[in-house]
């Protein structure tokens, strides 16, 4: 039976005399992010402390510094730093920078005792650091910041990044501000720090109640992400012996896909284990919905994430798609990539990940497929229940789940990647219709026949691309225009179809909406001799712009796609029913 003793949460005010004592020594456990505190921050500390120590100061000669949350045992200093990192590494550079500028050697060695526990053989307390920040970042910290007259050469900030940058750039802010104070102020600053400064410090006895904590402050408003109490809750269930090596691997995997794609892939793997639309919020079912995860830590990074962060990042890499798949299928993934949503990514990094096992040898096939059918979603507009229900059967074919459980509202299963001659009609029923009002439609798929119209390399990396209409929205009485479009309602029907819609490499001139058409194709449509797409200037090859040359430029769009999507004979088989 546990001791009652040891199952109290303690919380109480301490000073900074008190924090920084034997009665603790800090450890930041692994799940932790990187020191992250920037200069301003500091700069904004060291302000206010300043002027709490005024005479004319409103706080009673007093400073509140917050609250930290510790992992800790009653009666141990041993204390996991669950909230309050970035103070209390503050608070370790400013002892540093202070120590350091004492101009006595005893006074110096005094002030060391903030930085570093001294050892006393006769209470049995052995020398430490006070704080010992993440395996990664703590040599840099203790040879640059803890170490006795570190802060006199502090490192050139030049090829530092994350939490080694942080740690320099704030040390240099600091010693600057304090080299001006000279030596009484810095004293009466060290004074007040340690007698009249103020941390509210949490005690909870185990990793649980540390991790249901953690839990609750990011539900208050810390800006933690369901990835970071995802990964307190795998390095938990891993045990101190294997949190070391794999909070490094988990790390190396944000750091190289960046923060928001590391939060996507975590819902991409979920989609690909449960193929439902998620019901609850990530961190919480996310354990449920992967077995692996909390079954066995070490297994889901071997096994799962780090496999499927490097499908993600194959599928980011465009040299690398074509190397290994060709031009064709690098672009059909740049293609998917201008989509307004993300559905389709599941199955795609289910793809790349078989590819990179050698279990997939039609990578080509899938792409070209997957493509098609994310257009099709996309072009009918299709709700994202609509969307995640087909995916999710194209996950079911890519590979079948072990043990598959029915889903709710499940319908007659489709036919997957391949598109039926019914949901072929709807597609050109779409392509035909008003694609400019779609506002998050038009510039995809002109893109995309772009990509139709030329050798496949359509990876335009312009600034700005706009899309502009050849016959203008508004008619000009007794224009060109007004004359070739006599009438209201062929208008309406053409302006703002695929037909009469073209793409600009810069931002549209509402004064040259109205142009006609040989000035407009001739001085607007192209910088010099040329436009940069092909969409544009196949237009400046017509001599006229009629309703029959917009009939004409209908049909050579259409069959365009439908050549590229191989769905010529869905295609005749509209037509004929048009």
């Amino acid at each position: 039976m546990n001791d009652p003793s040891s199952l109290r949460i303690e919380a109480a005010h301490k000073t900074i005399a008190e924090v920084f004592s034997k009665e603790y020594a800090f450890t930041i456990p692994a799940y932790q992010r990187p020191y992250a505190w920037e200069e301003t921050q500091v700069s904004e500390l060291l302000t206010d402390l300043d002027e709490a120590m005024s005479p004319e100061s409103r706080s009673d000669g007093f400073y509140f510094l917050g609250s930290i949350v510790l992992v800790k045992t009653h009666g141990k200093p041993e204390s996991r730093v669950v909230d309050g990192q970035q103070r209390l590494t503050t608070l370790t550079i400013l002892f540093s920078v202070i120590r350091d500028l004492t101009e006595g050697a005893v006074k110096r060695a005094s002030r060391e005792t903030y930085v570093k526990q001294v050892a006393n053989e006769d209470e049995g307390i052995p020398e430490t650091l006070r704080l010992q920040l993440r395996q990664k970042d703590q040599a840099f910290f203790e040879k640059h910041i803890q170490t006795s007259r570190a802060t006199d050469s502090l490192p050139a900030g030049d090829g530092l990044s994350g939490a080694k940058a942080r740690i320099v750039e704030n040390a240099a802010t600091i010693r600057s501000r304090l080299e001006t104070m000279g030596e009484e102020k810095r004293s009466e600053l060290l004074r007040f720090l340690l007698q009249n400064c103020y941390l509210v410090v949490v005690e909870v006895p185990t990793q649980t109640a540390a991790r249901r904590i953690f839990t609750v402050l990011n539900a208050r408003g810390m800006d933690l992400s369901a990835t970071d109490i995802l990964k307190a809750d795998l390095l938990e269930r891993a045990g101190e012996t294997k949190e070391a090596g794999l909070s490094q691997r988990w790390e190396d995997i944000e750091i190289a896909l960046e923060r928001d794609k590391f939060s996507d892939l975590f819902t991409h793997i979920r989609m690909i284990f449960e193929r439902e639309k998620p019901r609850a919020a990530l961190e919480t079912a996310f354990p449920k919905q992967v077995p692996i995860f909390k079954d066995d830590p070490s297994a889901f990074v071997d096994n799962v994430l780090e496999p499927y962060a490097d499908a993600f990042m194959l599928s980011m890499n465009d040299q690398e798609l074509r190397q290994r798949f060709g031009v064709e299928t690098a672009d059909r993934v740049r293609s998917l990539e201008r989509l307004d949503n993300k559905d389709w990514l599941p199955p795609l990094l289910l793809c790349m990940r078989q590819s990179n096992e050698g279990k997939r040898k039609n990578v080509e096939d899938v792409v070209f497929e997957l493509e098609r059918l994310a257009y099709y979603l996309f072009m009918i507009r299709a709700d994202v229940n609509a969307r995640i229900q087909r995916y999710a059967e194209v996950l079911d074919l890519l590979e079948p789940l072990p043990s598959p459980r029915p889903r709710a509202g499940h319908k007659e299963r489709s036919s997957g990647l391949t598109l039926t001659k019914d949901e072929a009609f709807e597609f050109f029923d779409a392509l035909d219709g008003d694609v400019y009002r779609l506002s998050r439609v038009v510039k995809p798929i002109l893109l995309r026949l772009e990509q139709a119209s030329n050798d496949g390399s359509a990876n335009y990396d312009y600034p700005t691309i706009s899309v502009e209409h050849v016959c203008p929205q508004t008619l000009k009485e007794g224009s060109q225009w007004a004359k070739w479009f006599a009438d209201p309602e062929d208008h309406s029907w053409w302006i703002h179809s695929i037909a009469n819609l073209v793409l600009l490499n810069f931002r549209k001139n509402s004064a040259a909406a109205n142009f006609d058409f040989d000035r407009k194709k001739n001085e607007y449509f192209a910088s010099g001799d040329t436009s940069a797409f092909t969409l544009t200037n196949e237009v400046r090859e017509y001599k006229t712009w009629t309703t029959s040359d917009l009939e004409e430029r209908r049909k050579i769009l259409l069959e365009r796609l439908a050549d590229d999507w191989e769905l010529e004979d869905e295609l005749s088989a509209w037509w004929e029913a048009e």
